[in-house]
């Protein structure tokens, strides 16, 4: 069945989309398939393959340059495959039989072969191009522009002009130097087509992304410059005798505003500008105007033909390789983000491990921690350390005179005080119920029951409600010689709270070290 046949088929949209929906460059309207849709595209391509051969032909032959030393139907095709698939192969070979059976005059067998090379080649090298093409898009990494080299332009050229040669040696018995002769010129010749526009047709029908690579919008500078690269090349190409007062090589500076738009403006920007200047290059060339015209250049048009392929390969390199870095800065970004977030993350659930959650005071866990590290460098060093062990009285009858809430408020009000003297919230620690624990790195006995009643005398301001004024009873105690871990001192600070509270509560008792 042919492509026409399928397409007239019931059921064909629904076939078109699973056949086409892996293909990255499908417009949305061949994507939904359907006869209507199937047969405006196919005539669309035929008439613009068709059309721009037929001016293409006729310009280049009015100066006796015949074949064109540029195809550009080549850039159609190239484009129709992109985003038709398979199907709109049949509008690039009802395109390419228009041109060579009626406005070439070619025989109907030259023609067949001669449009079925121009179609087979776009459509090889279109699965090339994919098969390369970045998830991203084909103009943002180095492989996606190699693969469009690769596959839309030489592999594409290629076939087209091996086709083409093997039918015109059929048809007209050539030597193997002649037969290579024709495929080099039409190798070439498609391949200069491709370059010529292409790239900014895909950019331009959205089937290629084009985002501006800077990172602010275009301003004036930026357009300031891309008008005076057109209005350069008007002057280089356009204006008689202008351009012959430019050396050839000249020319080629236009890279560096070209870059410049690529990198500032956009590459579809770029790629447009890159195909005027390649247009006006080639008229202005054929008509005997430009620098190329000079005694120096032996081949005015293939010199323009180098140029067109030089500046292309600039434009999607540098954006190319721009897109690469600023995604791999992004990612880079990214990456550091998640493990910032995820640093935090680890820090807030080791603090929460650590931390009381109703005083925001340490909890036992995190005293175990501190105070053995605070035990073993007062041994290192020789200098003391104490510890202030506090209990609240008469919690309990708080708790059932008034509630848990009331008992959880003077918790943290307790909390609150004692951070408030002390500055330093680490050294406090909550180590159950209403018993807290301050450790004093390098603070002597007599120092820290001073800090104790400060303390004392600090908690008896706080109140309850209305009728439930606090109070604590505090045991204080310092490392000695014979003090080996952290609960020789805590017993003996538990000690004299104990102490404390049979002698009325509300009171500081010492504990020395033991000898």
């Amino acid at each position: 069945m042919s492509l026409a046949q399928s397409a007239a088929a019931p059921g064909f949209g629904l076939r078109a989309e699973a056949q086409f929906s892996h293909n990255p460059w499908l417009l949305p309207w061949l994507a939904r398939g359907g006869l209507i849709p199937w047969v405006v595209g196919n005539v669309l391509v035929a008439l613009l393959y068709a059309g721009l051969g037929v001016l293409v032909g006729r310009f280049f032959g009015a100066y006796g340059l015949f074949p064109a030393p540029i195809w550009l139907p080549a850039g159609i095709a190239c484009v129709a495959a992109m985003v038709g698939g398979a199907g709109l192969l049949p509008g690039i070979f009802i395109g390419s039989c228009l041109v060579n059976g009626l406005f070439f005059g070619s025989s109907p067998g030259l023609t067949l072969a001669i449009s079925l090379g121009n179609t087979l080649g776009p459509w090889a090298g279109m699965m090339v191009t994919q098969a390369m093409r970045p998830l991203t898009g084909l103009f943002t990494r180095f492989i996606g522009v190699l693969g469009f080299i690769l596959g839309g332009v030489l592999l594409h050229a290629a076939c087209t002009a091996a086709i083409g040669t093997l039918a015109l040696s059929l048809a007209s018995p050539m030597s193997l130097a002649e037969a290579y002769a024709v495929f080099s010129a039409w190798w070439l010749c498609d391949s200069g087509g491709t370059f010529f526009f292409a790239p900014a047709l895909l950019l331009w029908l959205g089937a290629e992304r084009s985002s501006a690579p800077a990172d602010r919008p275009p301003g004036p500078i930026d357009t300031l410059v891309l008008l005076g690269t057109v209005a350069a090349v008007a002057a280089l190409f356009a204006i008689p005798g202008t351009g012959r007062l430019v050396r050839p090589d000249a020319v080629f500076l236009l890279t560096v505003p070209l870059s410049w738009i690529t990198l500032r403006i956009s590459l579809r920007a770029a790629y447009t500008l890159l195909t005027l200047i390649c247009l006006a290059a080639t008229v202005g060339t054929v008509l005997g105007e430009g620098p190329f015209q000079g005694p120096a250049v032996a081949n005015p048009l293939q010199s323009v033909g180098l140029m067109t392929v030089l500046f292309a390969m600039d434009a999607l390199t540098l954006i190319a390789l721009t897109s690469e870095g600023r995604e791999a800065r992004a990612r880079l970004a990214e990456t550091r983000g998640t493990l910032a977030r995820s640093m935090a993350r680890t820090e807030n659930l080791a603090r929460e491990a650590l931390t009381d959650p109703l005083t925001g005071a340490g909890n036992r866990r995190h005293f175990n921690h501190a105070g053995g590290a605070v035990l073993y460098k007062a041994r290192q060093s020789g200098q003391p350390c104490s510890l202030i062990f506090f209990d609240i009285d008469h919690f309990k009858a708080l708790n059932d005179a008034a509630g848990h809430e009331a008992g959880d408020a003077a918790l943290r009000a307790v909390a609150k005080t004692t951070t408030g003297i002390l500055r330093e919230q680490t050294l406090l620690f909550r180590m159950g119920g209403e018993e807290f624990a301050v450790l004093l790195p390098c603070v002597a006995l007599a120092e820290a029951a001073a800090v104790a009643e400060r303390l004392r005398l600090a908690i008896r301001t706080i109140r309850v409600g209305e009728d439930h004024r606090l109070s604590a009873s505090f045991g204080v105690t310092e490392c000695g010689p014979s003090d080996r871990c952290l609960d020789h001192l805590l017993r003996r600070a538990d000690a004299a709270v104990y102490a404390a509270k049979e002698s009325g509560r509300d009171r500081v008792e010492l504990a020395p070290p033991e000898a």
